[in-house]
């Protein structure tokens, strides 16, 4: 039983490529969407934003607010974009740099954030911050946590010969400086072997999938050759106690990339030993509605050949995440079933006067690519 339902369907951005957006409403009132306009950091990447006055109804003009800066070749946002307390929003992205002739193993990235003042309608900062993390990748909401420090999630490799981790960046000073605090989860001999995608070698097919005719090898997949855990997503629960979920790929020799838990117990400074939710998924987002329940968006992992459907669908817990109901698919406002993993995912979630939920996600229409698209979820 998934206890809530679908009310209504629409386009949050179409007018250009959108993908792994992220949600947040301002102080003002506003809902402001983030958006990357290509995958994976690959060449030509922007990052933008959208707003809406009318509870998601509809929504402005795309706002492109950063663009590569000199020696990279794309930026990318990731379900990435947090209001704070007072007020100011904090959108983070990386930079990403390719080197010619090593593919995937050829991109280099840095973390930069922007910051915004009032409401998402200008921006500053996007310097790149010097931290000890050899792979920053950015995913999810930045947490405030009750005495004013901020945690950012990130993942990749601290250093350059290890396999991903899942970590936290801290702040003390309202995102001014940041340093590499606490391991939320890390497994040293994470290994999923196959054949990989990059821009040099395979660009997106019209189905809006890496092109899979440059190569006859049935492991190809359109990740980055290190494997283990990765895209973070944590929920702060009170009184010092947080809940993380996390994204994995090989851990323990798993090939269904089941998602992971862990909590902890000391706002951050310790983690729980990892474990295993029962269920398989990507690209997760951790939400608190207005009732208290939880709930968890995911890109439901449906790879070519398989027996699940490709699409995006959230899950719902009244237990503090403990345990989560069926999961509830998420629809496309045109219709679209989708025939390829890599057509849709990346949900964020708002809530709604009322106690309804706006998620967004990215989807794909054919001819037109991927773009922004929003369910507004009513719990029952």
């Amino acid at each position: 039983m998934t206890q809530f339902q679908i009310a209504g369907v629409g386009v949050v951005v179409d007018a250009v490529p959108a993908m792994f957006p992220g949600l947040t409403r301002t102080g003002g009132g506003e809902l402001v969407a983030s958006f990357s306009t290509v995958p994976d950091g690959w060449p030509g990447g922007t990052v933008g934003v959208v707003r809406s006055g009318d509870e998601g109804r509809t929504w402005s003009a795309p706002q492109i607010v950063a663009t590569p800066g000199d020696g990279q070749d794309a930026i990318l946002n990731a379900v990435a974009i947090t209001t704070l307390r007072d007020g100011t929003l904090l959108l983070p992205y990386n930079g990403v740099r390719w080197t010619p002739g090593l593919g995937v193993a050829g991109r280099v990235i840095s973390a930069h954030l922007l910051r915004s003042a009032d409401g998402g309608r200008s921006w500053t900062g996007g310097e790149p911050i010097d931290l000890d993390f050899h792979s920053p990748a950015v995913y999810g909401e930045i947490v405030e946590l009750a005495d004013g420090r901020l945690l950012w999630p990130v993942w990749g490799q601290r250093t350059a010969a290890e396999r991903w981790r899942s970590a936290l960046l801290v702040s003390t000073d309202a995102g001014a400086s940041w340093s590499v605090g606490s391991t939320i989860a890390f497994d040293p001999d994470a290994r999923l072997a196959g054949a990989y995608a990059s821009p040099e070698v395979s660009g997106l097919g019209a189905d809006g999938n890496p092109d899979v005719s440059v190569t006859t090898d049935p492991a190809f997949r359109p990740h980055s050759p290190i494997d283990g855990f990765n895209e973070t997503t944590v929920l702060d629960l009170g009184a010092g106690r947080l809940l993380a979920i996390v994204r994995q790929q090989g851990i323990g020799g798993d090939t269904t990339m089941r998602l992971y838990r862990a909590e902890s117990a000391d706002a951050g400074a310790t983690w729980s030993p990892y474990v295993p939710l029962g269920f398989t998924g990507m690209s997760p987002l951790l939400h608190r509605a207005e009732d208290g329940s939880l709930l968890l968006a995911t890109r439901r992992c449906a790879p070519e050949g398989g027996d699940d459907t490709p699409g995006v669908e959230v899950r719902r817990s009244h237990d503090e995440g403990r345990s989560f109901s069926d999961p509830l698919p998420l629809a496309d406002p045109h219709g679209y079933r989708y025939t390829a993993e890599y057509q849709c995912g990346y949900p964020a979630m708002a809530n709604l006067p009322g106690g309804d939920v706006l998620v967004i996600f990215y989807s794909f229409a054919p001819n037109r690519g991927r773009y922004v698209a929003w369910n507004q979820l009513r719990l029952a």
